[in-house]
């Protein structure tokens, strides 16, 4: 028999929170953070699969033969819409940084943190998270709840000519743990409000190589690998970070007198930019500041005016943080 009902995808909502009380261990039952996404991006399940044709009578795949395996195996999920400076986007950027009071940046002699899940100790903070799918109601539908997530890109964007400037961010999350794909849980979420989008507008400052430019788009990102090992009944046992931690910018900028050296710098240099090589000054809503860093790319960029398209990245000099993100005063 038909069922009446009928859903439409914007019903949905994607909230975060910190693990609870040890990595690993869901954060559903406190007070959860909707984050502004532009749709729900179904998550990469990675389940394990054997549909090999073996020894048997006929050329067909028997029932025999079929494995599958939920439990290790490491599931990822990719989101991105309007960046907010509140609690829920902040987590994502204080978890890739392993930062997580004040600024969150990307120290010098950056050292990771390493999650044994059910034992290392979250304090409540964004060591590890809990996503869920929520949907409008959990009596005909089912939420998709993930934790011991982590953060492994995380990136904000803005352009002068669009949405009036408007940050945007994106970012990918990983869990080893065997995720909750039939959720009943109804969680406590709180809103995002539209008064704390960070807005190009805002800026008063935007530099590259120690240079002011005049500033058409950029894009910041932190991108830092998980590495999944050990096993357990319900997923891997702990996750640490692969070997780099990257910190790239790409900025679109005028092309004049303070920016024609730019490519002739590009094809020349010898060592790292020493002083402001990227930053936007935007207090306390998601400002950009990398000191040091080098050159990977200078273009043209042909439209109505002659553009440069620059790329960077950051650096360590061993004293000053690859990036920093003004989150707080």
């Amino acid at each position: 028999m038909a069922v009446a009902h009928a859903f439409s995808p914007k019903e949905w909502r994607v909230a975060i929170a910190s693990d609870a009380s040890t990595a690993g261990s869901t954060g559903i039952g406190s007070t959860m953070y909707q984050l502004d996404v532009d749709s729900i991006g179904f998550p990469t399940l990675n389940v394990n699969q054997k549909l090999d044709v073996r020894s048997g009578v006929g050329r067909t795949l028997k029932d025999e033969d079929f494995f599958q395996d939920n439990v290790m195996r490491a599931v990822e999920i990719s989101l991105s819409g309007t960046l907010h400076v509140d609690t829920g986007h902040k987590l994502l950027v204080q978890n890739i940084c392993n930062d997580f009071s004040g600024d969150a940046a990307v120290v010098s002699g950056f050292s990771p943190a390493e999650l044994l899940y059910g034992t290392t100790s979250v304090s409540s903070n964004a060591l590890s998270l809990t996503l869920v799918m929520q949907p409008s109601d959990i009596t005909n539908q089912q939420g998709l709840e993930f934790f011991g997530c982590v953060v492994t890109s995380f990136s904000i964007t803005a352009e002068a000519g669009t949405d009036g400037g408007q940050y945007k961010w994106s970012a990918t999350l990983m869990t080893g743990k065997k995720p909750d794909l039939a959720s009943t849980a109804n969680p406590t979420i709180t809103a995002y409000a539209n008064t704390d989008i960070p807005k190009l507008s805002a800026s008063s400052l935007h530099e590259v190589m120690n240079t002011s430019v005049i500033l058409s788009s950029f894009t910041t990102a932190v991108e830092s690998p998980a590495v999944f090992t050990g096993v357990a009944s319900d997923g891997y046992q702990a996750v640490g970070r692969g070997a780099e931690i990257a910190v790239t910018s790409d900025a679109q900028v005028k092309y004049d007198g303070n920016t024609k050296g730019f490519i002739n710098s590009f094809d020349t240099q010898s060592s790292a930019n020493t002083e402001d090589t990227f930053v936007i000054v935007n207090n306390n809503n998601f400002g950009v500041d990398i000191e040091n860093g080098v050159f990977t790319d200078v273009a043209l960029s042909e439209g109505d005016l002659m553009m440069l398209d620059c790329s960077m990245k950051a650096v360590d000099n061993g004293t000053e943080a690859l990036v920093v993100f003004d989150l707080s005063s």
